[in-house]
């Protein structure tokens, strides 16, 4: 065998650093508002996850953009496969919710599309390194919400379902935190250069995410006939005050120059969602 042959085959001996789950939840009993039983809590998170099938999907396809420039790396190049496994299942979980929350008469699929036909827009319009940014920034976002859904937001779950739904996502948006990242200081560095479009897209991308979910939970909120729903509202605001105090700070933490997303260890917490919603082995398929 050929030295080439040789180091090939070692490199297809690498696992990924994390698992892809085989996922398929039901959603067909849930209750119309399954968040703290209130439709502004319930259309928010409704809205927040309308971003998910899509946008995730524009995630993979920004990775894959450049994943042959990563192939010198065989660890980084298993751990974006895995990546690119889970950001899938996440896509196909997230819209068989929203599927079901047809029954409701909220078309939340119709935002889907919006959300669809803005990432291929900016898809269309940025480069390949401003799209993995994108990516990179976004991941760094959802990775702060996710500790803060799996401690406290997901007690407000009354549906045991879309309370599992959430916390599988929150562990695996936890367990690969840091592959778009890390894909990104392989090919571009840690000069200059690198930092000052990371933290300007992230800058955008930061004011985008935080319109398009609060848009959403308007229209949704609206099509429910709740929009003047005062008292919801307020409930609502009062969450919203007390959970931006403690994301702000983490969210801001990306604008360091030598951040790094492993900066922070939720090996504990993820260990204890594991149990709680009995996350076994047999659901993992290991990327090799």
């Amino acid at each position: 065998m050929s030295a080439s042959a040789l180091k090939e085959k070692s490199k297809q001996k690498i696992p990924a650093s994390f698992p892809v789950r085989r996922m398929d939840y039901e959603f067909q009993d849930m209750p119309k508002y399954w968040c703290n039983d209130e439709p502004s809590f319930t259309h928010y998170f409704t809205g927040l996850s309308t971003l998910f099938p899509e946008g995730e999907s524009y995630f993979v396809r920004s990775v894959r953009a450049l994943r042959d420039q990563v192939k010198s790396n065989p660890q980084l190049d298993r751990d974006i496969g895995a990546f690119i496994g889970q950001e899938a299942m996440h896509s196909k979980e997230h819209h068989a919710f929203h599927v079901s929350a047809q029954q409701y008469g909220l078309d939340p699929e119709s935002l889907e599309k919006v959300t669809g036909i803005i990432l291929k827009a900016i898809e269309r319009t940025f480069p390949k390194k401003w799209n993995l940014l994108v990516t990179v920034g976004l991941e760094h976002y959802t990775a702060v919400l996710v500790v803060e859904m799996m401690k406290n937001v997901n007690e407000l779950m009354t549906d045991s379902t879309i309370r599992n739904l959430w916390l599988w996502h929150s562990v695996e948006e936890t367990e690969h935190k840091a592959v778009a990242y890390d894909m990104y200081e392989y090919l571009y560095g840690k000069g200059l250069d690198a930092y000052i479009p990371r933290v300007a897209i992230f800058s955008l991308s930061l004011v985008l995410i935080t319109s398009f979910s609060n848009v959403y939970q308007v229209v949704l909120m609206s099509r429910d006939k709740q929009l003047l729903n005062l008292k919801s509202w307020a409930k609502f605001a009062g969450f919203t005050v007390q959970a931006y105090r403690k994301l702000v700070p983490q969210f801001f933490s990306y604008y360091r120059r030598d951040f790094h997303p492993n900066d922070t260890d939720e090996s504990d917490i993820v260990a204890k969602t594991k149990i709680k919603i009995d996350l076994s082995p047999e659901q993992s398929t290991f990327v090799h």
